[in-house]
């Protein structure tokens, strides 16, 4: 026998098995399950804001190794995770009210969501489909409130609900919402007997506000226009409104620890930070939301 030649032929069956070995155990010890190994999709809103969000959703998720792909803004973030085009949504928590199977239970008599019903909404979503979970909600909510300029709140003597209730004679009550029918309902039962509503446009609320002259005008809680030009929430006027804390939605193919990463970044979301967010984005010469998440360390400090 060749001793040469069988010596060879043990070091090239030896050379070949080594690499088939690594790659085995390579394969064992790869994470099947991760959603690391895929291209997470997020849905986002079409508001500067939730544009904003959904990019440091996307760059800490990125920090943890996850690849993220943002599909083009819609006004139904959530029904894409449904729909199975995304595996994140970036939305209000309102917004899911249509997954539940009894929304009347749920924004109870008032027709008004709270936090509170949220909560429930949320608990009924997880309970009732192993496919979605609904994330933790923000202690930031964007929901409405009524905003006064300091001296007619001074002038009409409003401080609260109830003394706006008291001066409604005097006040018209300026929304975007086209239906009122749940503001006027709640209204009265805080004794306003004939409340005077009108709907603007949205991009006219500003304006209104500005021109403030015998008004009370609902403006989401998180614009910065209330502080940044002086303007006086009426305190406990945002339960006449639904509430707008944040929610994510994550279809089955986001795994723990991206779940537990969204759910940390939802948890650093205050109503300071995103009174500072809004301004980033919304005032003239505004940031573009992909360089106002790049502000999102400075702004939660």
């Amino acid at each position: 026998m060749n001793l040469r030649k069988t010596s060879s032929l043990g070091v090239l069956s030896l050379a070949l098995l080594l690499p088939l070995s690594a790659c085995t155990a390579d394969e064992q010890t790869a994470p099947s399950d991760s959603s690391q190994s895929v291209v997470l999709k997020l849905a986002r809103g079409e508001q500067p804001v939730e544009q904003a969000l959904a990019e440091v959703y996307k760059n800490a998720l990125k920090a943890k190794g996850y690849e993220v792909q943002i599909n083009k803004s819609s006004d139904n973030p959530y029904q894409q995770v449904i729909d199975r085009q995304a595996d994140i949504a970036v939305d209000y928590a309102g917004a899911a009210l249509s997954l539940s199977k009894d929304q009347a239970a749920i924004a109870g008599e008032d027709g008004v969501l709270s936090v509170d019903d949220l909560k429930k909404l949320r608990t009924e979503i997880n309970d009732s489909n192993d496919k979605i979970e609904a994330l933790d909600l923000s202690a930031a909510d964007a929901g409405k409130v009524l905003v006064m300029s300091s001296a007619e709140a001074q002038t009409h003597s409003v401080d609260s609900l109830s003394s706006l209730a008291g001066a409604c004679e005097k006040l018209t009550i300026i929304t975007d919402d086209s239906n009122t029918k749940n503001l006027e309902t709640t209204l009265k039962t805080e004794g306003c007997e004939k409340p005077k509503v009108s709907v603007v446009k949205t991009d006219d609320l500003a304006t209104q506000l500005r021109a403030s002259v015998d008004r009370a005008v609902a403006v989401s809680a998180g614009n910065a226009m209330i502080s940044d030009e002086g303007f006086k929430s009426i305190s406990d006027t945002a339960k006449l409104f639904n509430a707008q804390p944040l929610m994510l939605l994550a279809s089955s193919a986001v795994d723990d620890k991206a779940r537990g990463e969204l759910n940390k970044v939802t948890g650093d979301l205050s109503q300071q930070t995103l009174v500072d967010l809004n301004r980033m984005v919304n005032v003239p010469g505004a940031m573009k939301p992909a360089q106002a998440a790049t502000r999102w360390e400075w702004i939660i400090e």
